[in-house]
């Protein structure tokens, strides 16, 4: 069968062949993001009605009347489990879907890529990080399973963690500990925590001198605690 290049798939774009791997005809994805002289493509997409308005100055009634897609006759106290995204980020995704779906294969086969790198790069200046050590995930547990994993764990070694931490993570600890016979090493945080004074004493009372790792959330997730993560114990 036939097909044609037309302007929403690159203009003038020529065929170079495949490029990267597999049938992609995109460049390489790591020279990409290791090449600082690299012009991003053009969003290809509106998204001028999306940019941040008055209601994004400060916390409270107002942004939650103009960004939260949350039913308000129901009251969510839990700070963790299933969230959902602003109905900026929700639109503005719905646009790249719909975008996409108008021609899959133009789309992945040579769109897709480059404008990831292009989003890795921003996100790595705003956070201040090198965009080759920044890697996107499809969520929060598998980063955290993916960087516990290639921790280089050993017989008798500790990993420490409060008892507030993340469900999923400490499950992760104890299973990359019970693979490799290092010791998991769950301290009790006494509730309410009135300041982080007692937040750093208590692991300062209970953190071994010899331990591997020592791992924090920076906000529990069932709690919604903020522990101090400037601290030095």
């Amino acid at each position: 069968f036939r097909c044609r290049l037309r302007s929403e798939c690159g203009g003038s774009m020529a065929p170079k062949g495949y490029q990267g791997f597999g049938s992609f005809h995109s460049d390489n994805v790591e020279d990409l993001v290791r090449d600082d002289a690299w012009v991003p493509p053009a969003v290809p997409i509106d998204v001028q009605d999306l940019q941040p308005g008055d209601w994004c100055r400060e916390l409270g009634r107002n942004l939650y009347e103009h960004q939260v897609l949350l039913d308000p006759d129901y009251t969510f106290l839990n700070h963790g489990a299933f969230g959902s995204p602003l109905k900026t980020a929700f639109e503005a995704a719905a646009r790249w879907r719909l975008y996409a779906e108008r021609n899959p294969l133009c789309f992945i086969d040579r769109e897709l890529f480059p404008h990831i790198v292009a989003v890795l790069k921003r996100f790595a200046a705003f956070i201040n990080c090198r965009p080759t050590d920044l890697v996107f995930l499809p969520n929060a547990t598998t980063a955290l399973n993916a960087v516990v994993a290639s921790w280089d764990l050993k017989k008798g070694e500790q990993v420490f963690f409060l008892d507030c931490m993340y469900a999923s993570l400490k499950k992760i600890i104890r299973e990359a500990c019970g693979k490799t016979g290092a010791t998991p090493l769950e301290v009790a945080l006494p509730l309410p925590v009135q300041d982080k004074e007692q937040i750093i004493d208590r692991v300062r009372a209970t953190l071994p001198p010899d331990c591997r790792f020592a791992v924090f959330d920076h906000i529990s997730s069932n709690e919604a605690l903020l522990l101090p993560p400037d601290c030095r114990f």
